[in-house]
């Protein structure tokens, strides 16, 4: 369940980084870019976590 999430946020990250709009401003750009790269950092920590949990085991 948690490889479906990262999944997710993966997916999210990558439109998120890619995506321009010509009405946001510079602003509004790099608060978009910095959710998008949040959001891999958020699913590289959910993968990580998992495989942590797994060798402890």
């Amino acid at each position: 369940m948690r490889w479906v999430f990262a999944i997710i946020f993966i997916l999210l990250g990558s439109i998120l980084l890619s995506l321009t709009i010509n009405d946001m401003g510079n602003a509004g750009h790099i608060i978009m870019k910095t959710i998008g790269f949040v959001c891999f950092v958020f699913a590289v920590f959910i993968v990580k976590n998992k495989k942590d949990k797994q060798k402890a085991l």
